[in-house]
């Protein structure tokens, strides 16, 4: 597929280390819309900055419409529809994504087409690739969007069906896989700081660690100066959690929000309502919007709309750590934020000025009434966490992060 938005002749702009680097995901990463492929999609985005990008996904890409100024090739290993093939590697982990032999016959062909001075993989599951990648890249790069060893700990919180003999195993399995990992790539790119220090406690090779954070999602359709509040008439406040609906801590959080935090609030407030919206909700999610003041918008096509009218992000996680990218564009928006310390880990957020947090749902309710009665402090939180979110974490803060993540800060990069 030829490069999307490339200008005639290729190039790149003038004054920019030249740096060809291909991003491998399983999933398609455009058109970007959930967690893995915003911050996939956003990396190739910056990376295009330093020199020609190919983003190509292990699984079938869909049709993918021009993006302009953007010279990014959309590759796809795999077609749809195509006959099964035998996968890579003779056995594999549950955390390990299947790759088929079709797959990486294609993308060590695309590799030797390409010719990238950096081969970018996406997390632990696409592990399998690593050693086939390595005698044919200058440089190999780890993107690990969580430590998925202290991750899959975390998801027995949420009721997930198995006991914790089997979650313990899963989550020490993962830990030697992330240690062979780490023993292959020449870098290593987390989301946070409290990421990196996870990672570097079960490192055993000095390999450099890099924190790419997580930017704003669409920060191009966002405007940078603070946009009004949301009108506070019928229907205040309307309380915003974004997320993909199947995924189990957010599957747990909607509910805990229908049906504990927003009963909680509405005893203040009787017009408060509750939307939720994202992907592939499972029935349980379905279930709530039969509740009183509870609308379910599935799969949207932007949320810029909700945002808009939005007074409130309420996110009540307790495992996993996919809506801190939803936390950046509310904030970026100028909604304000209240949630768990676990569901702002890592965003090094100012505490009671730029993020209100609770470990309770009873706690996170009282929040909510309290900035809803108290319009001046509610206007101060909206004001600091725009201003922190655009400056540590707009386009020009990643730009410079994904800079230094591919080494070209380094002397003779």
């Amino acid at each position: 597929m030829n490069p999307i938005g490339a200008r005639p002749d290729g190039t790149v702009s003038a004054g920019n280390a030249e740096r060809r680097v291909l991003v491998v995901s399983h999933d398609p990463a455009f058109p970007p819309t959930s967690g893995a492929d915003l911050r996939n999609y956003r990396n190739a985005e910056a990376a295009a900055e330093f020199g020609p990008v190919c983003l190509v996904s292990v699984r079938p890409q869909a049709a993918v419409p021009l993006v302009a100024d953007a010279p990014i090739r959309i590759e796809a290993l795999s077609i749809e529809g195509e006959a099964r093939t035998r996968s890579i590697g003779w056995w594999r982990m549950g955390a390990e994504q299947r790759i088929s032999r079709s797959a990486l016959a294609r993308l060590e062909t695309l590799v030797r087409d390409f010719r990238p001075d950096t081969v970018l993989v996406e997390g632990i599951g696409l592990f399998k690739l690593l050693r086939p990648l390595r005698p044919l890249t200058k440089q190999l790069i780890l993107d690990m969007h969580n430590v998925e060893s202290d991750l899959a700990g975390q998801l027995r919180r949420v009721g997930a069906a198995r006991s914790a003999a089997a979650v313990i195993a899963t989550s020490l399995g993962i830990r030697r896989l992330e240690r062979k990992a780490l023993a292959i790539v020449d870098r290593v790119w987390v989301c946070s700081t409290s990421d990196r220090e996870r990672l570097m406690a079960v490192c055993r090779r000095k390999v450099p660690i890099d924190v790419v954070p997580n930017g704003i999602p669409h920060a191009g359709d966002i405007p940078e100066t603070l946009p009004a509040e949301a009108v506070t008439g019928s229907g205040f406040p309307e309380i915003l959690f974004v997320g993909h609906l199947g995924y189990p801590p957010n599957v747990d959080a909607a509910e805990r929000l229908a049906g504990v935090i927003l009963p909680r609030i509405r005893r203040a407030f009787p017009t408060a309502r509750l939307v939720l919206a994202g992907r592939s909700p499972k029935p349980a999610v379905r279930a709530l919007a039969r509740l009183p003041d509870v609308e379910l918008v599935e799969d949207p096509q932007e949320v810029a709309p909700l945002l808009s009218r939005a007074h409130l992000s309420i996110i009540p996680l307790t495992a996993g750590g996919g809506t801190r990218i939803k936390i950046l564009e509310a904030m970026a928006w100028g909604v304000p934020v209240i949630a768990t310390p676990l569901a702002a880990e890592g965003l090094d957020l100012v505490e009671n000025e730029e993020v209100l947090l609770s470990d309770t749902d009873e706690g996170l309710a009282e929040m909510a009434v309290g900035l809803c009665l108290d319009a001046e402090r509610r206007a101060l939180q909206r004001i600091r966490a725009h201003r922190a979110v655009w400056a540590r974490f707009g386009p020009r803060a990643i730009r410079a992060a994904v800079r230094g993540g591919l080494g070209l800060d380094e002397a003779g990069a």
